[in-house]
């Protein structure tokens, strides 16, 4: 046996024992604490910072960014960059970003799309984006109508997508679309009177995929994957910066695996339902007072390989005083999460695990304020029931 004969054999067989593995990320964090009160409502963007770019998203430049400390091991991230140029009389430049990643999702959410859009007749438009991926296979096409007011500011749109159109033709995976997967995206901005309604969402219909016999992806013989993500807001405006606040998200991740080694196969899925009531008030010109309630409901589960199902119901009250001092603000924060899940496991060995709790953070930030076109946010927070130092956060608000 010469040298490339076993080099060959060695390769092959670290291909085949990296096949029969199978990746299981689902599940870790449901027996420890995994509070919703960090990303949800500790490190939540600013009430007006969110509005400002509800409104302003497809008329001017903005970037947001956002980072904190959720746990030992992770961060939540979340950058987005919209860039909006008029080109001509009816006629713009759109580049948009997105990455977000929170521990409770069950993928980091990375989107660039950048295209035209046209004026059709008076405050229609049609516009057409694609998603610039470096590997082509994963590149989308969006194709959408729009109808928006004369300053953009509030607006319909609606975009049909074309998922991974050239992923027959261009994956190195050995492996081909049953159907071409498909999706809508929509987003609405629209003020009536004192109401204000925001939404936006996407829906994909599903993508169901078949590997070739010689395929070495982790040993996969198919996989359909659905991820379905949405958001509804409606604000109340009792002045010029009170307003009270409801709204619903909703999110749904479902993936099924088939292995050439059919112990492993498994279909998993997981909701997360997020309500918020709220209210933001200002008083005595330099003091604003935020307060209200989160509610989560979250329900997963897996069939087959690691079969299980888990329930978790959490509120979070808030309370948020800001006081304007010196060139921006300051921000103190009282948070609680009165949480109640329950585990049940149906491997070889069932099991089941309950647990109610309730867990209270406080939170320390100032604001810089830079001529009202950046804002710069430091901030530190503690759960109580710890001791050291509980984490930081920083946010970045910029128009240009």
């Amino acid at each position: 046996m010469n040298r490339r004969h076993l080099v060959g054999i060695i390769i092959l067989s670290v291909k085949s024992l990296i096949a029969s593995e199978t990746t299981w990320p689902f599940e870790d964090h449901y027996r420890d604490s995994m509070l919703y009160i960090h990303a949800v409502a500790n490190y939540e963007l600013h009430p007006t910072w969110r509005e400002q770019w509800q409104i302003n998203q497809y008329r001017q430049n903005m970037l947001r960014l956002n980072f904190a400390s959720i746990s030992m091991d992770d961060m939540l991230s979340d950058a987005h960059l919209a860039i909006n140029e008029k080109l001509a009389p009816g006629l713009w430049f759109r580049y948009f970003t997105k990455y977000y990643a929170t521990r409770h999702r069950n993928e980091q959410e990375k989107y660039t799309t950048l295209g035209f859009e046209k004026s059709i007749y008076r405050s229609f438009s049609a516009f057409v984006y694609g998603n610039p991926h470096f590997e082509k296979e994963e590149i989308d096409i969006q194709y959408g109508l729009s109808l928006s007011s004369s300053n953009r500011r509030q607006y319909l749109r609606l975009a049909y997508i074309e998922v991974d159109p050239f992923w027959d033709a261009k994956n190195d995976q050995y492996s081909t679309s049953l159907e071409q997967p498909w999706g809508l995206l929509w987003e609405t901005n629209v003020s009536v009177g004192k109401f204000r309604f925001f939404s936006r969402g996407r829906y994909d219909a599903g993508l169901s995929r078949a590997f070739l016999a010689d395929s070495l992806a982790r040993g996969l013989r198919a996989q359909y994957k659905k991820i379905n993500d949405f958001f509804f807001a409606l604000y109340y405006y009792t002045g010029s910066s009170s307003f009270i606040e409801s709204s619903y998200s909703g999110y749904v991740f479902n993936e099924k695996k088939s292995f050439k080694e059919g112990d492993k196969d498994y279909d998993y899925q997981n909701s997360i339902q997020l309500l918020k009531l709220a209210f933001v008030s200002r008083f005595y010109d330099r003091w604003r007072l935020r307060f209200g309630s989160h509610f989560v409901l979250q329900d997963a589960r897996s069939k087959l390989y690691r079969e299980h199902d888990y329930r978790r119901r959490e509120i979070i009250p808030f309370l948020f005083v800001e006081l304007s001092a010196g060139p921006g603000i300051v921000e103190a924060g009282y948070m609680g999460a009165v949480l109640d899940w329950s585990y049940m496991g149906f491997d070889d060995n069932p099991n089941r695990y309950t647990h109610q709790e309730y867990v209270d953070k406080i939170k320390l930030a100032y604001t810089f304020h830079i001529k009202e076109k950046a804002y710069l946010q430091f901030a530190v927070s503690h759960v109580t029931a710890i001791w050291g130092f509980g984490g930081g956060n920083v946010q970045f608000w910029l128009d240009f």
